[in-house]
């Protein structure tokens, strides 16, 4: 069983079950798959993902969720991948290329069991 991040959509699914709408990137890359190489615009690239336990952020505030590559995902030179808030000040605006999720939703990831993450198109 693993969590599945749908890139061009922002869709969430932890088996087969819909959980949230969220999104990945930002302009121009925000859910736009073709972006997916372009550093602080695009969105998280397709691949596996491991799901770290929830710490505290510097920027990114409580209950941020650190996303490590698994072997064979093209991460195009790019790191530093989160799960993490939304912007208060700048709602739709959070991402340079990490997923944006509700903390509720963060909660249920970590609390499932369930540590891997797919990301498709």
């Amino acid at each position: 069983m693993v969590w599945r991040y749908e890139q061009s959509t922002g869709r969430l699914y932890h088996d087969a079950t819909f959980i949230e709408l969220g999104y990945s990137g930002k302009g121009a890359g925000k859910n736009n798959p073709s972006k997916e190489g372009v550093s602080n615009i695009g969105p998280i690239p397709r691949g596996t993902y491991r799901i770290g336990a929830p710490f505290t952020h510097r920027h990114a505030g409580g209950n941020v969720l650190r996303l490590t590559p698994i072997n064979g995902t093209h991460t195009y030179g790019r790191d530093g991948f989160l799960i993490h808030g939304d912007s208060i000040a700048q709602p739709g605006e959070a991402s340079n290329g990490c997923i944006i999720e509700r903390s509720t939703v963060r909660t249920q990831i970590w609390n499932s069991g369930d540590h891997t993450l797919e990301v498709v198109y």
